[in-house]
Protein backbone atom coordinates (compact mmCIF):
# COMPACT_ATOMS: atom_id res chain seq x y z
CA UNK A 1 0.00 0.00 0.00
CA UNK A 2 2.83 2.33 0.53
CA UNK A 3 4.47 1.51 -3.10
CA UNK A 4 1.05 2.23 -4.31
CA UNK A 5 0.52 5.80 -2.50
CA UNK A 6 4.46 6.50 -3.33
CA UNK A 7 3.12 5.67 -7.28
CA UNK A 8 0.21 8.14 -6.87
CA UNK A 9 2.54 10.47 -5.22
CA UNK A 10 5.16 10.51 -7.55
CA UNK A 11 3.24 9.80 -11.00
CA UNK A 12 -0.53 10.70 -10.40
CA UNK A 13 0.17 14.25 -8.49
CA UNK A 14 2.42 16.22 -11.10
CA UNK A 15 -0.24 15.11 -13.93
CA UNK A 16 -3.34 16.12 -12.12
CA UNK A 17 -1.32 19.39 -11.18
CA UNK A 18 -0.69 19.64 -14.96
CA UNK A 19 -4.32 18.80 -15.61
CA UNK A 20 -4.96 21.82 -13.11
CA UNK A 21 -2.94 24.62 -15.07
CA UNK A 22 -4.25 23.37 -18.00
CA UNK A 23 -8.04 23.79 -17.27
CA UNK A 24 -7.94 26.82 -15.19
CA UNK A 25 -8.52 29.93 -16.99
CA UNK A 26 -5.25 31.68 -18.08
CA UNK A 27 -4.46 34.67 -16.37
CA UNK A 28 -2.54 36.92 -18.87
CA UNK A 29 -1.13 40.02 -19.09
CA UNK A 30 -3.99 42.91 -19.21
CA UNK A 31 -3.40 44.13 -22.68
CA UNK A 32 -1.66 47.26 -23.85
CA UNK A 33 -3.85 49.95 -24.31
CA UNK A 34 -3.40 51.68 -27.83
CA UNK A 35 -1.80 54.91 -27.25
CA UNK A 36 -4.63 57.32 -28.34
CA UNK A 37 -4.31 58.83 -31.56
CA UNK A 38 -3.21 62.69 -31.17
CA UNK A 39 -5.89 64.45 -32.81
CA UNK A 40 -4.90 65.66 -35.95
CA UNK A 41 -3.40 69.05 -35.82
CA UNK A 42 -6.58 71.46 -37.93
CA UNK A 43 -4.35 73.95 -39.82
CA UNK A 44 -5.67 77.29 -39.58
CA UNK A 45 -7.79 78.16 -41.72
CA UNK A 46 -6.59 80.97 -43.95
CA UNK A 47 -7.65 84.63 -42.47
CA UNK A 48 -9.37 86.49 -44.86
CA UNK A 49 -7.71 89.52 -46.32
CA UNK A 50 -9.05 92.43 -44.78
CA UNK A 51 -11.15 94.44 -47.08
CA UNK A 52 -9.89 97.88 -47.58
CA UNK A 53 -12.01 100.63 -46.14
CA UNK A 54 -14.11 102.80 -48.61
CA UNK A 55 -11.43 105.74 -49.58
CA UNK A 56 -12.90 108.78 -48.06
CA UNK A 57 -14.59 110.92 -50.06
CA UNK A 58 -12.37 113.84 -49.94
CA UNK A 59 -12.99 117.44 -50.76
CA UNK A 60 -12.70 118.84 -54.17
CA UNK A 61 -9.13 120.71 -53.64
CA UNK A 62 -9.85 124.34 -53.16
CA UNK A 63 -9.08 126.47 -56.24
CA UNK A 64 -6.45 129.02 -54.99
CA UNK A 65 -7.82 131.58 -57.72
CA UNK A 66 -11.28 131.53 -56.11
CA UNK A 67 -10.11 131.75 -52.38
CA UNK A 68 -8.02 134.95 -54.01
CA UNK A 69 -11.10 136.33 -55.78
CA UNK A 70 -13.14 136.53 -52.87
CA UNK A 71 -10.74 137.39 -50.45
CA UNK A 72 -10.01 140.68 -52.75
CA UNK A 73 -13.33 141.74 -51.49
CA UNK A 74 -12.23 141.29 -48.00
CA UNK A 75 -13.01 144.22 -45.18
CA UNK A 76 -9.25 143.49 -44.51
CA UNK A 77 -6.82 145.46 -46.28
CA UNK A 78 -3.95 143.55 -45.95
CA UNK A 79 -5.47 140.48 -47.29
CA UNK A 80 -6.96 142.31 -50.15
CA UNK A 81 -3.58 143.47 -51.37
CA UNK A 82 -2.19 139.64 -50.75
CA UNK A 83 -4.68 138.73 -52.94
CA UNK A 84 -4.29 141.05 -55.63
CA UNK A 85 -0.83 139.78 -55.04
CA UNK A 86 -1.84 136.18 -55.94
CA UNK A 87 -3.53 136.96 -58.94
CA UNK A 88 -1.08 138.69 -60.30
CA UNK A 89 1.45 136.24 -59.82
CA UNK A 90 -0.71 133.50 -61.37
CA UNK A 91 -0.71 134.78 -64.30
CA UNK A 92 -4.21 134.30 -65.06
CA UNK A 93 -6.46 136.44 -67.04
CA UNK A 94 -9.23 135.68 -65.18
CA UNK A 95 -8.12 137.39 -62.55
CA UNK A 96 -7.85 140.94 -64.82
CA UNK A 97 -11.60 142.06 -63.58
CA UNK A 98 -11.14 141.83 -60.23
CA UNK A 99 -7.44 144.12 -60.30
CA UNK A 100 -9.53 146.28 -62.52
CA UNK A 101 -12.06 147.11 -59.70
CA UNK A 102 -9.25 146.59 -57.20
CA UNK A 103 -7.68 149.63 -59.00
CA UNK A 104 -10.35 152.21 -57.32
CA UNK A 105 -9.64 151.02 -53.52
CA UNK A 106 -9.68 153.62 -51.09
CA UNK A 107 -6.00 151.83 -49.58
CA UNK A 108 -3.33 153.13 -51.81
CA UNK A 109 -1.03 149.68 -51.04
CA UNK A 110 -3.77 146.71 -52.78
CA UNK A 111 -3.87 149.70 -55.52
CA UNK A 112 -0.60 149.84 -55.94
CA UNK A 113 -0.81 145.43 -55.98
CA UNK A 114 -3.60 145.84 -57.90
CA UNK A 115 -1.49 148.51 -60.79
CA UNK A 116 1.30 145.40 -60.45
CA UNK A 117 -0.63 142.52 -60.94
CA UNK A 118 -2.44 144.25 -64.14
CA UNK A 119 1.49 144.93 -65.23
CA UNK A 120 2.13 141.50 -64.96
CA UNK A 121 -0.84 139.79 -66.53
CA UNK A 122 0.19 142.67 -69.49
CA UNK A 123 -3.63 143.39 -69.68
CA UNK A 124 -3.93 146.14 -71.92
CA UNK A 125 -7.61 147.33 -70.57
CA UNK A 126 -6.00 148.73 -67.54
CA UNK A 127 -4.07 151.13 -69.52
CA UNK A 128 -6.06 154.46 -69.20
CA UNK A 129 -6.80 153.70 -65.51
CA UNK A 130 -3.21 153.33 -65.39
CA UNK A 131 -2.64 156.34 -66.97
CA UNK A 132 -5.06 158.14 -65.22
CA UNK A 133 -3.70 156.74 -61.60
CA UNK A 134 -0.32 157.92 -62.83
CA UNK A 135 -1.34 161.72 -63.22
CA UNK A 136 -4.08 161.98 -60.35
CA UNK A 137 -3.96 159.03 -58.01
CA UNK A 138 -2.54 160.70 -54.60
CA UNK A 139 -0.47 158.22 -53.61
CA UNK A 140 3.57 158.73 -55.16
CA UNK A 141 4.01 154.72 -54.97
CA UNK A 142 0.60 154.25 -56.31
CA UNK A 143 1.89 156.54 -59.15
CA UNK A 144 5.30 155.04 -59.18
CA UNK A 145 3.76 151.56 -60.03
CA UNK A 146 1.51 152.52 -62.69
CA UNK A 147 4.20 153.87 -64.69
CA UNK A 148 5.77 150.41 -64.20
CA UNK A 149 3.02 148.89 -65.53
CA UNK A 150 2.84 150.60 -67.89
CA UNK A 151 5.98 149.26 -69.42
CA UNK A 152 4.94 145.49 -69.36
CA UNK A 153 1.59 147.13 -71.55
CA UNK A 154 3.58 148.55 -73.99
CA UNK A 155 0.75 150.88 -75.08
CA UNK A 156 1.48 153.94 -77.06
CA UNK A 157 -1.45 155.60 -76.12
CA UNK A 158 -0.22 156.24 -72.80
CA UNK A 159 2.86 158.00 -73.85
CA UNK A 160 1.11 161.59 -73.00
CA UNK A 161 0.09 160.79 -69.06
CA UNK A 162 4.31 159.48 -69.17
CA UNK A 163 5.47 162.35 -70.25
CA UNK A 164 3.64 164.73 -68.53
CA UNK A 165 4.50 162.22 -65.37
CA UNK A 166 8.38 163.71 -65.73
CA UNK A 167 7.02 166.76 -64.00
CA UNK A 168 6.02 164.60 -61.09
CA UNK A 169 6.93 165.55 -57.76
CA UNK A 170 8.23 162.53 -56.69
CA UNK A 171 12.00 162.11 -58.25
CA UNK A 172 10.79 158.19 -58.38
CA UNK A 173 7.60 158.63 -60.27
CA UNK A 174 9.88 160.75 -62.68
CA UNK A 175 12.51 157.89 -63.23
CA UNK A 176 9.92 155.25 -63.88
CA UNK A 177 7.76 157.05 -66.22
CA UNK A 178 10.99 158.48 -68.38
CA UNK A 179 12.39 154.42 -68.03
CA UNK A 180 9.01 153.10 -69.89
CA UNK A 181 8.71 156.16 -72.35
CA UNK A 182 12.66 154.96 -73.27
CA UNK A 183 11.64 150.92 -73.17
CA UNK A 184 8.22 151.86 -75.13
CA UNK A 185 10.60 154.04 -77.70
CA UNK A 186 8.64 157.03 -77.45
CA UNK A 187 9.65 159.05 -80.38
CA UNK A 188 7.28 161.98 -78.99
CA UNK A 189 9.11 162.54 -76.12
CA UNK A 190 12.17 163.39 -77.61
CA UNK A 191 12.57 166.95 -77.40
CA UNK A 192 11.45 166.42 -73.24
CA UNK A 193 13.80 164.16 -72.98
CA UNK A 194 16.98 166.51 -74.62
CA UNK A 195 15.33 168.91 -72.25
CA UNK A 196 15.91 166.43 -69.06
CA UNK A 197 19.97 167.14 -69.88
CA UNK A 198 19.98 170.17 -68.12
CA UNK A 199 18.62 168.80 -64.65
CA UNK A 200 19.90 169.35 -61.80
CA UNK A 201 19.30 165.83 -60.88
CA UNK A 202 22.39 163.89 -62.07
CA UNK A 203 19.93 160.61 -62.05
CA UNK A 204 17.37 162.09 -64.34
CA UNK A 205 20.24 163.02 -66.52
CA UNK A 206 21.32 159.65 -66.99
CA UNK A 207 18.32 158.43 -67.44
CA UNK A 208 17.69 160.58 -70.03
CA UNK A 209 20.69 159.88 -72.00
CA UNK A 210 19.72 156.34 -71.83
CA UNK A 211 16.61 156.91 -73.32
CA UNK A 212 17.83 158.86 -76.18
CA UNK A 213 20.30 155.96 -76.77
CA UNK A 214 17.22 153.61 -77.29
CA UNK A 215 15.25 156.42 -79.37
CA UNK A 216 18.51 156.58 -81.94
CA UNK A 217 18.10 160.17 -81.91
CA UNK A 218 20.05 162.16 -84.28
CA UNK A 219 18.51 165.12 -82.98
CA UNK A 220 19.94 164.90 -79.74
CA UNK A 221 23.62 164.11 -80.39
CA UNK A 222 25.13 167.63 -80.18
CA UNK A 223 23.78 167.35 -76.62
CA UNK A 224 25.20 164.58 -75.99
CA UNK A 225 28.62 165.32 -77.35
CA UNK A 226 28.36 168.27 -74.60
CA UNK A 227 27.10 165.76 -72.27
CA UNK A 228 30.54 164.17 -72.42
CA UNK A 229 32.02 166.86 -70.33
CA UNK A 230 29.12 167.06 -67.66
CA UNK A 231 30.79 166.81 -64.00
CA UNK A 232 29.39 163.80 -62.99
CA UNK A 233 31.44 160.90 -64.64
CA UNK A 234 28.47 158.33 -64.76
CA UNK A 235 26.64 160.95 -67.02
CA UNK A 236 29.85 161.29 -69.01
CA UNK A 237 30.02 157.66 -69.53
CA UNK A 238 25.84 157.47 -70.24
CA UNK A 239 26.77 159.69 -73.01
CA UNK A 240 29.60 157.97 -74.61
CA UNK A 241 27.45 154.81 -74.83
CA UNK A 242 24.44 156.27 -75.98
CA UNK A 243 26.54 158.20 -78.65
CA UNK A 244 27.36 154.37 -79.77
CA UNK A 245 24.04 153.89 -80.00
CA UNK A 246 22.99 156.56 -81.72
CA UNK A 247 25.80 156.05 -84.33
CA UNK A 248 26.06 159.55 -85.30
CA UNK A 249 29.89 160.20 -86.43
CA UNK A 250 29.47 163.82 -86.09
CA UNK A 251 30.71 163.44 -82.35
CA UNK A 252 33.76 160.55 -83.48
CA UNK A 253 36.12 163.78 -82.57
CA UNK A 254 35.17 164.18 -78.91
CA UNK A 255 35.20 160.04 -78.30
CA UNK A 256 38.70 160.28 -80.03
CA UNK A 257 39.73 162.65 -77.19
CA UNK A 258 38.26 160.20 -74.39
CA UNK A 259 40.82 157.64 -75.40
CA UNK A 260 43.96 159.56 -73.97
CA UNK A 261 45.81 157.70 -71.44
CA UNK A 262 44.86 160.06 -68.90
CA UNK A 263 40.85 158.96 -68.95
CA UNK A 264 39.27 156.62 -66.70
CA UNK A 265 39.87 153.13 -67.94
CA UNK A 266 36.21 152.75 -68.73
CA UNK A 267 35.37 155.94 -69.95
CA UNK A 268 38.56 154.82 -72.69
CA UNK A 269 37.23 151.48 -73.39
CA UNK A 270 33.52 152.86 -73.84
CA UNK A 271 34.57 155.36 -76.19
CA UNK A 272 36.91 152.82 -78.21
CA UNK A 273 33.28 150.39 -78.84
CA UNK A 274 31.23 153.45 -79.77
CA UNK A 275 33.63 154.48 -82.05
CA UNK A 276 33.66 150.80 -83.37
CA UNK A 277 30.26 150.88 -84.00
CA UNK A 278 30.58 153.17 -86.48
CA UNK A 279 33.15 151.43 -88.26
CA UNK A 280 36.11 153.32 -86.51
CA UNK A 281 39.18 151.60 -85.55
CA UNK A 282 40.73 154.41 -83.84
CA UNK A 283 40.21 152.41 -80.21
CA UNK A 284 42.05 149.38 -80.91
CA UNK A 285 45.28 150.68 -79.26
CA UNK A 286 43.31 150.86 -76.11
CA UNK A 287 41.50 147.57 -76.89
CA UNK A 288 45.03 145.73 -76.88
CA UNK A 289 45.51 147.74 -73.78
CA UNK A 290 42.86 146.53 -72.10
CA UNK A 291 42.42 143.13 -73.57
CA UNK A 292 44.38 141.60 -70.50
CA UNK A 293 43.04 143.88 -67.78
CA UNK A 294 42.18 142.40 -64.48
CA UNK A 295 39.01 144.12 -64.27
CA UNK A 296 36.45 142.00 -66.21
CA UNK A 297 33.85 144.57 -67.33
CA UNK A 298 36.81 146.80 -68.48
CA UNK A 299 38.28 143.71 -70.54
CA UNK A 300 35.23 142.40 -71.82
CA UNK A 301 34.77 145.50 -73.66
CA UNK A 302 37.83 145.72 -75.18
CA UNK A 303 37.60 142.25 -76.45
CA UNK A 304 34.05 143.55 -78.09
CA UNK A 305 36.53 146.30 -79.43
CA UNK A 306 38.59 143.47 -81.19
CA UNK A 307 35.82 141.51 -82.09
CA UNK A 308 34.47 144.72 -84.03
CA UNK A 309 37.01 146.79 -85.35
CA UNK A 310 40.13 144.13 -85.33
CA UNK A 311 42.13 142.55 -88.37
CA UNK A 312 44.43 139.89 -89.05
CA UNK A 313 46.60 141.10 -86.75
CA UNK A 314 44.27 141.36 -84.41
CA UNK A 315 43.45 137.55 -84.86
CA UNK A 316 46.61 136.51 -84.18
CA UNK A 317 47.47 139.20 -80.87
CA UNK A 318 43.99 136.62 -79.86
CA UNK A 319 45.47 133.49 -80.73
CA UNK A 320 48.44 134.65 -78.42
CA UNK A 321 46.24 135.84 -75.61
CA UNK A 322 44.38 132.14 -76.08
CA UNK A 323 47.24 130.26 -75.78
CA UNK A 324 49.05 131.76 -72.76
CA UNK A 325 45.18 131.69 -70.99
CA UNK A 326 45.16 129.20 -67.95
CA UNK A 327 41.53 130.46 -66.69
CA UNK A 328 39.06 128.58 -68.33
CA UNK A 329 36.40 131.31 -68.51
CA UNK A 330 39.30 133.58 -70.06
CA UNK A 331 39.33 130.95 -72.64
CA UNK A 332 35.75 131.17 -73.09
CA UNK A 333 35.67 134.92 -73.49
CA UNK A 334 38.94 134.81 -75.99
CA UNK A 335 37.21 131.84 -77.86
CA UNK A 336 34.26 134.29 -78.92
CA UNK A 337 36.13 136.94 -79.85
CA UNK A 338 38.36 134.96 -81.63
CA UNK A 339 35.51 133.35 -83.92
CA UNK A 340 33.56 137.10 -84.16
CA UNK A 341 36.55 138.44 -85.70
CA UNK A 342 37.27 135.41 -87.88
CA UNK A 343 33.40 136.05 -89.12
CA UNK A 344 34.42 139.54 -89.33
CA UNK A 345 37.55 139.20 -91.78
CA UNK A 346 35.59 136.58 -93.83
CA UNK A 347 32.97 139.44 -94.47
CA UNK A 348 35.25 142.03 -95.37
CA UNK A 349 37.20 139.62 -97.29
CA UNK A 350 33.52 138.92 -99.76
CA UNK A 351 33.03 143.10 -100.16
Amino acid sequence: MKKISLFVTLFIAPALLLCAQTTAPKTSKPPLKKAAAKPAVKKAAPVPAAKPEPAAVSAPAADPLAESLEKIKSTDREERRKAADYIGQSRNPKGAPALMAALSDDAPRVRQSAADALGMLTWREASPKLSDMLINDGDAGVRQQAAISLSYIMDQAAGPALVKALKDTAPSVRYAALHTLAVMKYSAAEGEMIGLLSSGDSNMRRGAISALGQLQSKKAAGPLAAAMKDSDQYVRLEAVKALGSIGDTSSAGELIKLLAPGENAQLRVEAAYSLAKMDMNDGLPVAYEYAKSADLSVRSQALNVLALAGDARTLQFIEELYTAEQDPAGKGMLDFTRQRLMLRIKTLQKK
